[in-house]
C-alpha cells in the first residue's frame, strides 16, 4: 500500500507517521496510557486500510480518518489539537516562514532568484525532495549561503563556501600562480586560504636585480588586493593568509592589522606549534629560521615576548587569528594517512583543507528540536534530530556530484571526487539552552550538549557509511588509517564502527562549525557555538512619535522565554537566562568549545567576544587555555578595540582600554652559503601607533673562533670564555 503525497508522488505506507503526528498532538505525552491508545488508532487504521485492499490511499484521506477516529474515541479536545496542527502544517506549507522579521527577509533576499517567494525558494533548494522542503519549513537545518545561492541557478557559481589554495613556493612563476587561482575562486563565488610559509622573508637574497626580497607582506596584501578587487554577486571574496610562527617574518605578520589600511581583504591567522606553546608556557627562548639556497637566517625571541606582541595585537586590533596547527593536523579522520597534512584553512576558520580542498556546508538548528521549552517537561528529539543529521549529511554528498563541475579549478574538481568532504554543523546552542532551562556553560548544559554532539557525530558517519554501501567510498578511503585515528576512537560507538567496517565511508569529512552569520538570521537563531551577543538592544524610534521613543528589540527565542515567563524586560529574567558573551567566564565558554571539537572531525569557526576592560594578560591566558582544552584555533575580539573605527566606517576610533605597547628584543643570524659570512645583529622592535620601528646593532665577531665580541671600558674581547681574543684602544 502506498500514500499518495501532495506533490503526487508515491511513498510506502508507514503507520509511525501516523503515531508520530499524534504524539505532537496529544502533546507528545509520556503517560502509558494516551501513548497505547495512539498506537491503537495507528493500529486500527492499518487493519482497516488493509481489509479495503488500499493499494493507493491520499495523505489528506489518512489525515481525515485520524480526525474521524479522534471524535469517534470522544478525543474532542485532541480533534481540535489535530485540526488546527494539520491547518498550520497547511500554513506552513503554502506560506512558510510567513512570522520573519525585516531584518530576516533583507538577508534572505540576497539569496532569492528575482520573483521567487518564500514557498519557491524552499522548493528550488530541496531540489525535488519533499523530506527536505519539510526541514527547511520546519526551520530544522539549512544549506550554508553558497549552495542557497547555487542550487538551481546555471552558470559558474560554485556551492562551495570553502577552499584552500596550494601554498605558494618560493617563486615569482608560484606567487602570481597562487594569485590568479584564488581570483579565479573568488568569480565562481568561493573563498579561499592559504600559507605564506614557504616564501623568502624580507631582506632574503634573491637571483635577481632586487638582490633581496621584500618579504611575504608584500605579496600578502597583493592577495588582499585582488580579494577586494575581484567581484561577487552581493558579496566580495573571502581570503585566509596563514603563516606558520617560526617564520622569520613572523613579527612583520603579527603586527601587519595595526595599520587600519592595510590587507582589509584578507584574515589573517598564525599558525602555532605545540612546540612554541609548551616554550612560551615554560619561558623559554624561539627560533624562528629558513633555508634558502643562497643562505641560512635564524631569529631568536623569548616566546614570551613574541607571545605579548601576538595579544597586544588581538586586543589592538582582533588580529591576528591563532591557528594551533599540530592540534589541526592530529585530530581529525584522516589523521593517520601519511601524505595528509593541513598548513591553511578556509577563510572563517571552519575547515582545515589539503591543498585544492573545498567543502559544502550546511548547518542543523538545534533550537528546532527543544520540544515542550521553558517548561518543566522541555526535552530533546534525539529521535528527529538523528534524522535530520542524516538526511542532510546524505544530502550534502549529493551536492559534490550535483555540482560537482562547478568548482573553478580542475584540480578543485579532481580533489572533491578523491575525497568527498562535507561539512554539517550547528546554530541555535543559545536558543537551545533557554528552551531547556539549562543555562548556557553550565553543568547541566555541557551533559545535555555532550549527549547531543555524539548523536549527531556517530549520526553522520553512519549516514556516510550507508551511503557509502549504495554509491562506493571515496576514492581515497582507506579502512586501517581511518580506523587508526584517534578521532575515530573517540567519537565512535561501535554500531557505527561496525556499519564503517563493513560499508567504509563515502565522505573524508564530515562535521563542520562555521559561523552562521547570515542562515542563522534568516532561521532566527544564535550563530554557530557562541551564546548570545546581547539578548537585545535598543532602537529610537522618531518617526512615528511627537518625541523619540526609545523600545527594547530582542533575539526571537528570548523574547519567547519572556511572554512565556509574562515579564517585559530582559533584566527580569532568570540569572541563568541572561548569559551572554558580554558576561559569561572565559573559562565557562572555553567548556562549550573544548567539548564540541572533541565531537567535530574538522574545526570550530567562533569569536570570543570579549569586553573592553580585558587585559592582555587575559588574553594571553585565553590562548594558553584554549591550547590546552584541545582547540584547534582561537580568535578574541574586544568591544570597543580600536579595530571598530574600520569596521564602522569611522576612521579612527579611541579605544578607552589601550594597552601598553610592547617592545621585543631579536637576536639574528645570516649565514651566507656562498661567501660564508656571517652577519649577527641584535634588533630591538618597539611597537608604535601604526606599525613598529626598529633599532638594530650589528654584532662583530671574534676573527680567531667567530663568536660575538663584547666591548666595555675601551677594550673589545670574545665572549667565547675559552678564546682569549682582546683588543684595546690604548
Amino acid at each position: 500500500m502506498y500514500v499518495i503525497k501532495r506533490n503526487g508522488k508515491l511513498e510506502k505506507f508507514n503507520k509511525e507517521k501516523i503515531v508520530g503526528a499524534l504524539k505532537k498532538t496529544f502533546g507528545h505525552p509520556t503517560d502509558e496510557t494516551l501513548l497505547t491508545e495512539i498506537d491503537s488508532i495507528a493500529d486500527y487504521l492499518e487493519e482497516k486500510y488493509k481489509k479495503r485492499k488500499i493499494e493507493q490511499i491520499h495523505v489528506e484521506d489518512v489525515q481525515d480518518d485520524v480526525e474521524l477516529m479522534l471524535m469517534r474515541k470522544a478525543h474532542y479536545s485532541y480533534a481540535k489539537s489535530f485540526i488546527t496542527y494539520r491547518n498550520k502544517k497547511t500554513e506552513q506549507r503554502e506560506n512558510p516562514w510567513a512570522d520573519n522579521d525585516d531584518r530576516q527577509d533583507i538577508i534572505l533576499e540576497k539569496y532569492l532568484i528575482e520573483g521567487e517567494t518564500k514557498k519557491d525558494f524552499i522548493t528550488r533548494i530541496g531540489y525535488g525532495h519533499t523530506s527536505l522542503e519539510k526541514i527547511f519549513r520546519n526551520r530544522e537545518a539549512i544549506w550554508g549561503g553558497r549552495l542557497l545561492f547555487a542550487i538551481g541557478r546555471d552558470g559558474n557559481i560554485t556551492g562551495s563556501n570553502c577552499y584552500v589554495a596550494t601554498d605558494p613556493e618560493d617563486s615569482l612563476e608560484d606567487i602570481y600562480r597562487a594569485d590568479y587561482e584564488i581570483a579565479k575562486t573568488y568569480s565562481y563565488g568561493g573563498g579561499q586560504g592559504l600559507n605564506l610559509s614557504k616564501l623568502r622573508p624580507k631582506g632574503a637574497k634573491v637571483n635577481n636585480t632586487s638582490n633581496t626580497t621584500p618579504g611575504i607582506m608584500v605579496f600578502a596584501e597583493k592577495y588582499s588586493h585582488t580579494t577586494l578587487n575581484t567581484q561577487q554577486k552581493n558579496r566580495r571574496g573571502a581570503l585566509m593568509l596563514v603563516l606558520n610562527i617560526d617564520h622569520p617574518d613572523a613579527i612583520d605578520f603579527i603586527t601587519a592589522k595595526l595599520d587600519l589600511n592595510k590587507i582589509n581583504g584578507a584574515n589573517i591567522s598564525l599558525a602555532v606549534t605545540d612546540d612554541f606553546m609548551e616554550k612560551f608556557n615554560a619561558d623559554q627562548d624561539w627560533v624562528m629560521n629558513f633555508d634558502s639556497p643562497h643562505e641560512t637566517i635564524k631569529k631568536i625571541v623569548s616566546a614570551k615576548d613574541l607571545m605579548k606582541l601576538i595579544s597586544y595585537s588581538a586586543h589592538t586590533m582582533g588580529d591576528p587569528g591563532v591557528l594551533f596547527i599540530d592540534k589541526i593536523n592530529n585530530y581529525h579522520l584522516l589523521s593517520e594517512y601519511p601524505n595528509v597534512s593541513f598548513s591553511a584553512t578556509n577563510p572563517c576558520g571552519e575547515q582545515p583543507l589539503m591543498a585544492n580542498g573545498s567543502c559544502n556546508l550546511a548547518s542543523i538548528n538545534l533550537n528546532a528540536f527543544v520540544v515542550n521549552p521553558f517548561t518543566e517537561e522541555a526535552y530533546f528529539n534525539y529521535d528527529r534530530f538523528s534524522e535530520v543529521v542524516k538526511e542532510m549529511i546524505w544530502h550534502l554528498d549529493e551536492m559534490l556530484t550535483i555540482l560537482g563541475e562547478r568548482h573553478p579549478l580542475v584540480e578543485q574538481r579532481k580533489h572533491v571526487k578523491d575525497w568527498r568532504e562535507v561539512g554539517l554543523g550547528i546554530m541555535g546552542l543559545a536558543d537551545l539552552a533557554l528552551g531547556l532551562s539549562k543555562g548556557y556553560g553550565t553543568e547541566p548544559f555541557l551533559k545535555e550538549l555532550e549527549k547531543i554532539m555524539r548523536t549527531m557525530a556517530n549520526a553522520a558517519a553512519i549516514s556516510s557509511a550507508l551511503k557509502a554501501k549504495s554509491h562506493g567510498t571515496f576514492q581515497n578511503y582507506n579502512y586501517e588509517y581511518i580506523s587508526s585515528s584517534s578521532f575515530y576512537k573517540f567519537a565512535y560507538d561501535k554500531k557505527t564502527k561496525d556499519l564503517i567496517k563493513k560499508h567504509g565511508l563515502r565522505n573524508s569529512r564530515l562535521l563542520s562549525i562555521a559561523p552562521t552569520g547570515s542562515i542563522s538570521n534568516i532561521i532566527g537563531v544564535s550563530g554557530g557555538v557562541e551564546p548570545y551577543f546581547m539578548l537585545g538592544y535598543q532602537r529610537t524610534i522618531t518617526s512615528m512619535f511627537e518625541s523619540d521613543k526609545t523600545v527594547w528589540v530582542y533575539e526571537k527565542t528570548p523574547l519567547k522565554l519572556m511572554k512565556h515567563l509574562k515579564i517585559d524586560h530582559h533584566e527580569k529574567l532568570p540569572e541563568w537566562a541572561t548569559i551572554t558573551s558580554q558576561n559569561i567566564s572565559f573559562d565557562k565558554r572555553a567548556d562549550v568549545q573544548s567539548l564540541i571539537q572533541k565531537y567535530v572531525d574538522t574545526a570550530i569557526s567562533s569569536t570570543f567576544n570579549l569586553p573592553n576592560e580585558t587585559s592582555t594578560e587575559e588574553i594571553e591566558k585565553i590562548y594558553l587555555t584554549s591550547w590546552q582544552k584541545g582547540f584547534k584555533g582561537v580568535t578574541v575580539f574586544r568591544d570597543n578595540c580600536k579595530k571598530i573605527g574600520i569596521l564602522t566606517g569611522g576612521g579612527e576610533h579611541l579605544d578607552k582600554n589601550p594597552a601598553e605597547k610592547p617592545s621585543v628584543k631579536v637576536y639574528e643570524k645570516w649565514y651566507d652559503k656562498i661567501t660564508h659570512e656571517t652577519r649577527e645583529f641584535v634588533t630591538v622592535i618597539q611597537i608604535n601607533e601604526h606599525s613598529y620601528s626598529k633599532v638594530q646593532e650589528l654584532i662583530e665577531l671574534c676573527p680567531e673562533c667567530n663568536s660575538p665580541l663584547i666591548k666595555k671600558e675601551g677594550c673589545t674581547s670574545c665572549s667565547n670564555l675559552d678564546c682569549f681574543y682582546e683588543k684595546c684602544a690604548i
